[in-house]
């Protein structure tokens, strides 16, 4: 299964073209807001959302490092996002995957409703992607930290020359395409490959 996660202004247009040409993808959502409905001018809650899409990312380390978000909004925009019925796919890095779980955990978050995106800042975007080993690795200790409920994916200078490198290991289910997904033919060599 492919999810596509756009802008939030192309998700209602990317909905009526998966429908109207009988795509087998899956729409997602960049970011939610991590505030009850309410009086939050220009944010995005979670139930204007589950309209339009099943799955969102949260926790992207842009949002921590370009607006400062913290593990504990994390918890809190994936609590909104499951009592919508959308899926939230956590963006988790080493520095603080640990303690973002520990958030998760003290904040009762179902681990089997989520998927964990193991994305290390230090492969995005650069064309140096980590050694699958290495992202195994994390992802078992993810799988361990989570008692083995959650789906991880990685992300990090995904490509079609790399990606059965990824998907071939035990603890991870699938990739978390980022540069590449920006190119139609680039995605579509992915998707074959997996294929």
């Amino acid at each position: 299964m492919a999810i596509i996660c756009a802008p939030f202004t192309n998700i209602a247009e990317a909905n009526r073209l998966v429908g109207e040409l009988k795509l087998e993808l899956e729409m997602g959502a960049q970011d939610v807001s991590s505030h009850p409905e309410g009086k939050h001018t220009g944010e995005t809650s979670a139930r204007m959302l589950s309209e339009l899409v099943r799955y969102c990312l949260i926790g992207h380390s842009e949002r921590r490092r370009e607006f400062g978000e913290t593990s504990q909004q994390v918890k809190e925009k994936s609590l909104f996002l499951i009592e919508n019925a959308i899926t939230p796919i956590i963006c988790l890095d080493t520095p603080y995957l640990e303690e973002q779980i520990r958030e998760l955990i003290d904040g009762n978050v179902p681990f089997d409703r989520v998927i964990f995106a193991y994305e290390p800042v230090s492969a995005i975007g650069n064309g140096k992607a980590i050694d699958p080993r290495d992202a195994e690795m994390v992802a078992n200790r993810i799988s361990f930290l989570t008692e083995s409920q959650s789906r991880v994916v990685y992300g990090g200078s995904v490509t079609s020359d790399n990606v059965l490198d990824y998907v071939n290991k035990p603890h991870l289910s699938g990739v978390l395409v980022g540069t590449d997904s920006l190119t139609i033919s680039s995605f579509v060599n992915i998707l074959k490959a997996i294929s």
